[in-house]
């Protein structure tokens, strides 16, 4: 057995638990997957829908360390801003294999494997880069990401896909659907309120007397919605990836310090432009002014596009399985390699 230990809930969003599915998709075929989960019980049944047993534990590691030992797993995948260095190396000496999904970049860290899909992230010099899985070929997105695309870059920006994460702020997002449609009047926008957020009906509410938007809660799928976009609205989670593996050109709005390094990754790679921060006094203005000046910019959001589609090609979940399976591999007995050759 493997185990996934991720946060999910409506402070940290629905970004940890959303990419541990995907990887235990492709674990799940030669491995038992079974998800320890610091969250509530309605993200536990979002991860029990896609066919995993998930437990929800306390916050502390040691209740996870605890049942993952009674349950004798293989190896501990730990998803968690929260985790401490003190915590890995516990997590590590308890499990035996420890892989990390890391967004903070400050190496080194004692796992087996990190994983860290932002752009410009770096190994540690002089430290055997093998354990370190990083940049957006290690996406870990669902499976429906690694499909081909045909992205047509319109020259009039039709349709707006506005998405702030799983957990959605009901007042930001709708006041930035308020900026989109007076920036763009003449655009659908496509509104995504997440599963662990507010009350879809209190983003109804604020918008009633506006025209233009559709809200969509909890849909089964974006994809569909990002590739009918011309442009998107998104905050600087697991979201950009998606965004990228579908060609859409984004503007970018900071909801947390912790989203830096992958909207900082984004812009470098030329994907992405931030409008600024969610907190930000003048940030409404901003977001408005940068809606404007890409839609009038064809040639610039082409060539966005283009780069999200160069730089994700949504077969990270694909790799990042196949380098758990051979570390574990690796780790089997002698004999029990034999057998399993069939030598």
């Amino acid at each position: 057995m493997i185990a996934v230990r991720a946060d999910g809930d409506s402070g940290v969003g629905l970004g940890h638990v959303r990419r541990c599915l995907a990887l235990a998709t492709e674990l799940a075929p030669s491995s038992d997957v079974r998800f320890f989960l610091k969250g509530s019980e309605a993200v536990a049944s979002l991860i029990r829908r896609e066919g995993f047993r998930c437990e929800v534990v306390p916050a502390a590691l040691e209740a996870t360390l605890a049942a993952i030992g009674s349950a004798g797993a293989r190896g501990l995948v730990l998803d968690s801003y929260e985790a401490t260095r003190a915590d890995y190396e516990a997590a590590r000496a308890r499990a035996g294999f420890l892989v990390v999904l890391d967004d903070s970049g400050r190496y080194p860290l004692p796992a087996d494997l990190v994983i860290n899909a932002a752009p410009g992230v770096a190994a540690p010099a002089g430290e055997n880069g093998a354990r370190y899985l990083l940049g957006p070929r290690f996406a870990l997105l669902r499976r429906e990401f690694a499909g081909p695309v045909a992205r047509d870059v319109r020259q009039r920006v039709g349709r707006l896909f506005l998405i702030l994460g799983g957990a959605t702020p009901s007042g930001l997002v709708a006041a930035l659907a308020r900026v989109a449609r007076q920036a763009l009047p003449a655009a659908v926008v496509d509104l995504v309120v997440g599963p662990a957020g507010d009350d879809p009906s209190l983003v109804v509410e604020k918008l009633a007397d506006l025209d233009g938007v559709n809200v969509h809660a909890a849909p089964e799928s974006v994809r569909p919605l990002m590739l009918g976009a011309d442009l998107a609205i998104t905050g600087g989670g697991f979201t950009l990836f998606e965004l990228a593996a579908t060609g859409t050109p984004a503007l970018g709005v900071e909801l947390a310090p912790n989203q830096r390094a992958n909207l900082a990754g984004m812009v470098g790679a030329g994907t992405l432009v931030v409008a600024g921060k969610a907190e930000e006094a003048g940030l409404h203005e901003a977001v408005g002014r940068t809606l404007r000046t890409l839609a009038l910019d064809v040639e610039r959001r082409r060539a966005m596009s283009q780069r999200g589609l160069a730089l994700v090609d949504g077969r990270g979940a694909v790799r990042v399985a196949e380098a758990i399976r051979a570390r574990l591999a690796e780790r089997r007995p002698a004999s029990e390699r034999l057998a399993c050759s069939g030598s």
